[in-house]
């Protein structure tokens, strides 16, 4: 595996989604070590912050990626209905500022706190991510990369431009290469943000599996109930939304009416980043895993989620095994 996560001519998702899935493990270090690929890790927070948590790794020579964990969702009904207001809390939106525009981009109120938390997170030593890089990770040679996989892809999408914009600002050199790569990454903002996002990382990549359901929130919410047809198919699954009995694409369509209203009320839509580079779809086939079919129709419609959003199947796509460790 080359030491390197690419740049635009060369990207290297192999290489980059495992450090998003080492993002996973309780101990980023030994995880490392173990796998004896030229990487180590440099500065790892010392605890989360409202459960999020990240670390840096070195290639030994000219590149560092900071690494965002995802969410340890347990897929489910309830969890699914509980999401947007947690984890990604989209129904409400925050200006950007990291650089604030015209244009007036926005994101969701989740991303922003989550974006809040990373930037506190501190080593044993009590530096920041930020701090480190500043110190160690300043040259014409090098390279600062992020990524992230599930809501550490969300959070990349601020994190990365959080940080140019804080180089900017305080007169130091950006990197030489800056390349940030997400996998399974719900939206994180409006056009404007997208936009803006766009234009300062031409070095970016968005990978999805298109079977996925996390990837299509909140932008294209709708279409996760017309996933797994027919097998099980979510219009034949019955659940509870608001005290109401609904199919279960009725219930994804009325988290998305909510998620539409808030969008209109802002004037603000939610829109994914790299739309005219960088968009690569994954599974293309559409290809199903195999579910315990003694379960409920629900429970097997939602192990299905879990099973195509999952960091190990992301590491399939690009013929890798998956991260063996324990999970933070």
């Amino acid at each position: 595996m080359s030491t390197s996560i690419g740049n635009t001519s060369a990207p290297n998702p192999g290489l980059a989604m495992t450090l998003a899935a080492v993002a996973y493990c309780a101990d980023p270090a030994s995880t490392l070590n173990s796998m004896d690929n030229g990487w180590s890790a440099v500065w790892v927070a010392q605890t989360d912050i409202n459960g999020n948590i990240a670390f840096v790794a070195y290639n030994g020579s000219s590149q560092y990626v900071v690494g965002i964990r995802g969410s340890l969702l347990n897929f489910s009904w309830q969890a699914f209905d509980n999401w947007f207001d947690q984890d990604f809390n989209v129904f409400e939106q925050t200006a950007w500022t990291y650089p604030g525009s015209d244009a007036n981009p926005m994101i969701s109120q989740g991303s922003s706190d989550g974006l809040s938390d990373l930037t506190q997170l501190v080593d044993a030593t009590g530096q920041t991510i930020y701090q480190y890089l500043t110190a160690n990770a300043i040259g014409s040679d090098i390279s600062i990369g992020v990524v992230g996989h599930s809501l550490g892809g969300n959070l990349t999408t601020v994190f990365a431009p959080w940080l140019l914009y804080q180089l900017q600002q305080n007169n130091i050199t950006p990197p030489k290469l800056f390349p940030v790569f997400t996998f399974a990454a719900p939206t994180a903002g409006n056009q404007a943000f997208a936009d803006a996002y766009d234009k300062s990382f031409s070095n970016s990549w968005r990978y999805y599996n298109e079977i996925d359901l996390v990837p299509m929130a909140s932008d294209n919410l709708r279409s996760a109930g017309l996933l797994y047809s027919p097998a099980p198919e979510a219009s034949g699954i019955e659940t509870t939304y608001d005290n109401i009995t609904v199919t279960l694409k009725e219930g994804i369509g009325l988290i998305a009416d909510v998620i539409d209203a808030s969008q209109l009320g802002y004037g603000s839509y939610y829109t994914q980043t790299n739309q005219a580079s960088g968009s690569v779809m994954l599974n293309t086939s559409k290809s199903l895993h195999s579910v315990d079919t003694s379960k409920a129709l629900i429970d097997q419609w939602f192990d299905q989620v879990a099973a195509q959003h999952e960091q190990a199947n992301y590491l399939s796509f690009f013929g890798l095994p998956p991260v063996s460790c324990t999970t933070s």
